[in-house]
């Protein structure tokens, strides 16, 4: 994505905040759409996509949101890529699908799709692909608990 600012360099606030070249709402359908240069900064993660959607519900709390083309997900050491992410508000359920991959480190984890919740301490990556790098300092790899996205 030329010229787009990446949201790992964006500073994290206590709001979330979407931006874009366009967006789209559908007051029927409860869902806004957010197209070209998409960054999503929020306290706890960051993302970037080719295309966004928002599933509201009756309350206008996000229920669903399905990120695609180009994501990058990033949280502190954690960057996460594929061509589609889907999250899951009522569960905390993120799904990595195509292309997925989890780094931390020099440590990484690989598959068609991988599933973590961001409330646990576990992920599911489906074929499971690991890469482990021991570090230096204590000749342990970098994945194992918290290498997924938390909340």
């Amino acid at each position: 994505m030329a010229g787009a600012v990446f949201a790992s360099d964006a500073p994290a606030t206590n709001k979330t905040t979407i931006t874009s070249d366009r967006l789209s709402f559908d007051y029927q359908r409860m869902t806004a759409e957010f197209e070209k240069n998409v960054v999503v900064v929020d306290a706890n993660m960051q993302l970037q996509a080719d295309k966004l959607t928002v599933v509201f519900d009756n309350e206008s709390s996000m229920k669903q949101a399905i990120a695609i083309g180009n994501v990058r997900l990033s949280q502190q050491d954690k960057i996460g890529t594929c061509q589609k992410a889907i999250f899951i508000a009522k569960t905390g359920e993120i799904m990595l699908v195509g292309d997925a991959q989890i780094k931390r480190g020099n440590d990484l984890v690989k598959g068609d799709k991988i599933t973590f919740w961001i409330n646990e301490d576990r992920m599911v990556c489906e074929p499971g692909n690991l890469v482990l790098t021991p570090t230096k300092s204590t000749g342990l790899p970098n994945i194992g608990p918290g290498a997924g996205f938390k909340k």
